[in-house]
């Protein structure tokens, strides 16, 4: 079975946002949809372990920030990677404004804003799935929203080659003092700035000449192996991924989690 299927599915990308005594916080899904147009109302489902759950439980209100191709992966780490248990997500971020219902949406990324009251709630189990009337909402931007596979061609960083910068640019390695040079190519008349030595001395770093011991792909350095949720990037360290679990982070199954 191919659980890459599922990323033809063409969810769409939030930040939701609630609040409940003061504090803020906002967490990564995919799980908004329109369940009717009269009365306008959507669903929003959202694991019962995170922080924004309790939020929109007991205060019965969300904003939905719909996440746009301008994005990058910045916005997909600071509400995805993080908790809001451990840590404050709106101290020192700017990118947002308050709506009507008092509410932050996000305003750097992202194309348009939907805000909700709980008029109904489902439980799932793992999750609860809340069903609200739309109070407000408002387009920011003419980007195309982005979708799940957009996020996995575009937005999630590709793994890092080995001898390569991040930017793909080759790394020379002085084999004196270790001095790096960054560029395709080492000039011949180059010399080492620290120890001195010519160009003849340096070598192009690869996977066969790195010192340090290598962690293979995908593994931790006790051997288990990482499973990432192809969504918000929590990592799961295990042989094997238990087949009800969910990411802690954004809630989502295990078929949409991948070996790193």
């Amino acid at each position: 079975m191919d659980k890459k299927a599922m990323y033809k599915i063409s969810y769409g990308l939030f930040v939701v946002t609630s609040q409940l005594s003061g504090k803020d916080n906002g967490c990564i899904t995919n799980t908004l949809i329109q369940v009717t147009s009269e009365p306008n109302r959507v669903s929003i489902t959202v694991k019962k372990s995170n922080l924004t759950h309790d939020m929109i439980d007991l205060s019965g209100i969300f904003t939905a920030s719909v996440i746009s191709n301008d994005s990058d992966f910045s916005l997909f780490k600071h509400f995805g990677f993080q908790s809001g248990i451990d840590v404050d997500k709106f101290a020192d971020f700017t990118d947002c404004k308050r709506g009507t219902n008092g509410l932050f949406y996000i305003t750097k990324g992202t194309n348009a804003y939907i805000s909700g009251k709980v008029v109904q709630k489902i439980d799932l189990g793992t999750h609860t799935m809340f069903i609200a009337d739309v109070t407000d909402m408002e387009v920011l931007s003419n980007s195309p929203s982005a979708t799940y596979e957009y996020y996995q061609s575009n937005i999630k960083p590709k793994p890092q080659e080995v001898g390569k910068t991040s930017d793909g640019q080759t790394i020379w390695r002085c084999t004196i003092c270790g001095y790096e040079y960054v560029g395709e190519e080492l000039p011949e008349d180059f010399i080492c700035p620290l120890c001195k030595h010519p160009a003849s001395d340096f070598e192009k770093v690869t996977s066969s000449n790195i010192k340090e011991e290598v962690i293979p792909v995908g593994k931790t350095n006790d051997g288990k192996t990482i499973w990432r949720c192809t969504v918000c990037g929590y990592e799961f360290e295990g042989n094997e991924l238990p087949p009800d679990y969910t990411c802690p982070i954004c809630g989502v199954g295990t078929e949409l989690f991948e070996k790193a």
